[in-house]
């Protein structure tokens, strides 16, 4: 079912794009159904105590060129 809204609303900014005013709201119809659908998404989730902390840090990906 993603995959058909994915496509249909690609296909709808391309049309909305290339001057079709209807088309445009039908993908920003899609697009804010799609936000909806996948609004609860959540990656991680815990319960602190008092006291306790949550320390979040991000790492650069490693590089994928080659070194010579």
């Amino acid at each position: 079912m993603d995959s058909l809204l994915h496509y249909l609303q690609v296909r709808a900014f391309g049309r909305g794009i290339s001057g079709h005013r209807a088309w445009i709201v039908v993908a920003v119809a899609l697009w804010m159904l799609n936000r909806v659908r996948h609004e609860d998404d959540v990656v991680y989730r815990t319960e602190l105590k008092p006291g306790e902390r949550l320390i979040v840090r991000t790492m650069r990906p490693p590089s994928s060129k080659r070194q010579r």
